[in-house]
């Protein structure tokens, strides 16, 4: 009897594929169960995240997802979106994890709000194909997905230090030439350059200063030098410093900026020794 009834039931929903005014299943729904930053590096042109969905059958049987016809719409960027297959149980649902990668010129306003804290539309619609007993059935066009979506961002600072193999101290016409080689530190996902004046210290008094612009990717170090030119009356004991080595402090107000996307403002010090 019950192998029967499982017949019956298999055979009603081959029909409600091919008998015209019979009702399809219902398509998939799903909503957002996690939306996290894995990057916006504006030297790739690329923002990546990992998006979660729960994804919930409304049929009362079992529904295979084999596969889909997908786009999602990030601000003003449409793009292919792949949903893994995945067998959605009966009145049930199943999580499934995504990658979504957009790219910044077609999304550089919708990037720029979340990477500020603001929410941001996702949308998701097109069609998918399932199985329905021994018949694969095309569902849609409808809509997955319509919700927004917010990151957090906790930017962290990046971290200067002096880098005494890269930094000199020569004489030239009359000058004192203080180069100073620095590394930094990007501990964020996001990449970005940092742009601004920054101010060469000698003895707790600002002798000279030099624009800084140098691009820093997401989660890496990068190494750079700012040059300096001072006059001599400014740094008392220039011959021996020459000598020793002379004690520096860097500092200045700079820009971690993502062109066009967003920038912040940092505040730079650290120093040492430039022999």
């Amino acid at each position: 009897m019950k192998k029967t009834l499982a017949l019956l039931a298999v055979l009603a929903l081959v029909l409600a594929a091919c008998v015209p005014g019979v009702k399809k299943p219902e398509p998939p729904q799903a909503r957002v169960e996690g939306f996290d930053l894995i990057s916006v590096d504006p030297f790739s042109g690329e923002a990546r995240f990992a998006l979660r969905l729960r994804v919930t059958n409304p049929n009362a049987f079992e529904l295979p997802l084999l596969e889909s016809r997908l786009a999602l719409t990030f601000d003003r960027a449409r793009l292919p979106f792949d949903l893994p297959a995945v067998t959605l149980p009966p009145a049930g649902f199943e999580v499934v994890d995504t990658r979504v990668t957009v790219p910044l010129a077609e999304s550089t306003e919708g990037v720029g709000k979340l990477l500020r804290g603001e929410a941001v539309r996702l949308r998701v619609d097109g069609r998918v194909r399932v199985q329905v007993g021994p018949v694969p059935l095309d569902l849609g066009p409808f809509t997955l997905l319509d919700e927004t979506v917010r990151v957090d961002l906790r930017f962290a600072w990046p971290r200067f230090e002096l880098d005494p193999q890269q930094s000199r101290l020569s004489l030239s016409g009359g000058r004192l030439e203080v180069v100073v080689g620095f590394r930094v530190a990007n501990p964020n996902p996001v990449g970005f350059y940092l742009r601004g004046p920054v101010a060469l210290r000698v003895g707790g008094r600002s002798v000279a200063e030099a624009a800084l612009d140098m691009p820093l990717r997401p989660r890496q170090t990068g190494s750079g030098a700012l040059a300096f030119r001072v006059d001599l009356a400014q740094v008392p004991g220039a011959a021996t410093a020459l000598v020793a080595g002379l004690p520096v402090e860097l500092a200045g107000a700079v820009r971690a900026e993502v062109p066009g996307v967003w920038q912040t403002l940092l505040d730079v010090a650290f120093g040492g020794r430039v022999r």
